[in-house]
């Protein structure tokens, strides 16, 4: 079993599966928006210019739409998914490598809404006992007139 790496240059592609006939990424439509003469969007440029083309052959069940922007804007790559959510990505500054590591996460990227692993409370299972044990009154040992002890 192939060991993955989690960095931006070596995210894992997804494969068919032998016996399958076809699979489908979960991204439906990425869309380039650029402006044709900012000086600061070359690298959005050159990969619109040659990777683009191979890469759309590549994946036939994603469109690419490539739309200019009007002067000042700044770049961005826009990732439409099944379940209906969209990753936006400023590509803006970026060379063309750095514009095809962005294309990648997006095309890599399940869509699914990114949990903050900060905040997340653990539940503990229902069955589970507490940090001091089951409590139970008949465990207690009970005084005329007091009750019960904790």
């Amino acid at each position: 079993m192939p060991r993955l790496v989690a960095s931006s240059s070596s995210l894992p592609k997804t494969f068919p599966v032998p016996g399958y006939q076809h699979f489908l990424t979960p991204l439906r439509k990425l869309i380039f928006d650029y402006d044709a003469e900012s000086p600061s969007q070359h690298g959005v440029r050159s990969f619109i210019k040659k990777p683009l083309i191979s890469l759309a052959r590549e994946n036939p069940d994603v469109e690419f739409v490539v739309r200019r922007l009007k002067r000042g804007k700044a770049a961005v790559l826009r990732g439409h998914y099944i379940n209906g959510r969209d990753k936006v990505i400023c590509v803006n500054k970026l060379e063309m490598e750095g514009v095809s590591n962005k294309v990648n996460i997006l095309l890599n990227s399940s869509g699914a809404k990114i949990k903050s692993l900060k905040n997340l409370t653990l539940e503990a299972a229902p069955a589970s006992e507490s940090a001091r044990g089951v409590w139970s009154a008949l465990h207690d040992q009970a005084k005329d007139g007091q009750g019960y002890r904790i």
